[in-house]
């Protein structure tokens, strides 16, 4: 995907090194290019790349070590865990819990809730064939865990099928439509579990809602994640001198019998 040239150059190279750093250029702890290495990739001046390296650290993508350089840091950030869970299928596999992703909804939205409209950038009823809604359920080991629901702004996502939503939709984004979300806007909450064929979860869900948006701060997307309350916690931690807390949304592992769980698959 072609950068957008109104943006100003150093925009331009953070979203650049955004999409590297999401797509996996360069892991947890490796020492990313310093100032005047960039200067001289990208034919940049120094002072453009001391912004574009002072946005990625204020954002929590890097960390300064002091007359050592920047490293790719560990993001401790609740956006930084979404997107652990939205690798779905690799999360799954690494616990060896046989991950899979049900499509329950895939249609186009004629009418939409106020709270959809707004985060979404438009009016309650929005145009034809204007926005997708998908469900889906995700599963681990048959057990479901998570439950989302995405509003897509339809002219972003052109040709998306069924068959594409069967796997992470932050790889699909990234590699067939060139969008990588560089901040979301969420609220988080506890609520009584949706109402969903062939699953009836035993405790409040964990409700993540809210905006996915690019480097532009234009919409990408409405979510509402309902996570199991059996399986997810919500870790925050402080200490001094950090600029921002520490946030993660952990699994915590599945119940020890899946006797809530009925046989029947949802369709």
């Amino acid at each position: 995907m072609l950068m957008d040239e109104t943006l100003p150059l150093h925009e331009r190279l953070l979203d650049e090194c955004q999409r590297a750093l999401t797509a996996g250029k360069w892991a947890f702890g490796d020492e990313f290019p310093s100032e005047r290495d960039m200067a001289k990739e990208h034919g940049i001046s120094r002072a453009t790349a001391n912004k574009v390296l002072a946005r990625l650290r204020s954002e929590g993508w890097l960390e300064h070590r002091r007359g050592i350089g920047n490293f790719v840091a560990d993001r401790p950030t609740l956006f930084a865990s979404l997107r652990h869970f939205e690798s779905f299928t690799h999360f799954g596999e690494q616990l060896g819990l046989s991950p899979q992703t049900k499509l329950l909804t895939f249609r186009k939205e004629a009418a939409l809730s106020a709270v959809v409209a707004e985060g979404l950038g438009l009016t309650v009823r929005a145009g034809r064939g204007e926005v997708i809604r998908i469900d889906r359920l995700r599963l681990l080991a048959g057990y479901p865990v998570i439950h989302e629901t995405r509003w897509l702004a339809a002219s972003l996502y052109p040709g998306l099928r069924r068959k594409q939503l069967e796997g992470s939709f932050y790889q699909l984004c990234r590699e067939r439509y060139g969008i990588t979300p560089s901040a979301e806007s969420v609220v988080i909450r506890a609520v009584t579990p949706p109402s969903l064929p062939g699953v009836s979860w035993s405790q409040p869900c964990l409700l993540v809602q809210g905006t996915a948006h690019d480097a532009k701060r234009c919409p990408l997307w409405y979510q509402r994640l309902h996570y199991a309350g059996e399986c997810f916690e919500l870790h925050s931690v402080s200490n001094p001198g950090d600029s921002f807390p520490e946030t993660r949304l952990s699994f915590c592992g599945l119940p020890v019998t899946n006797s809530s769980v009925s046989k029947q698959s949802p369709t």
